[in-house]
């Protein structure tokens, strides 16, 4: 589940939002007037949002299933 604060609540709160990330593994999305602009995962999450071509052996087994 994700939760949504502002960049300036993001800024405030950051030490709380890391350890909700950390500990719970909760995702924070950021946003600045309304608009999603970073999420913040936790670093075992393996979500990137970027898959890298350059090593095969980054991409997930499933891409080459039908």
């Amino acid at each position: 589940m994700s939760k949504t604060v502002s960049a300036m609540e993001a800024r405030q709160n950051f030490g709380s939002l890391l350890n909700q990330v950390a500990l719970q593994k909760e995702e924070v999305v950021i946003e600045r007037a309304g608009k999603p602009l970073a999420k913040l995962v936790d670093v075992d999450s393996g979500v990137s949002g970027k898959l890298d071509f350059r090593d095969i052996s980054k991409l997930p087994n499933a891409i080459w299933e039908k």
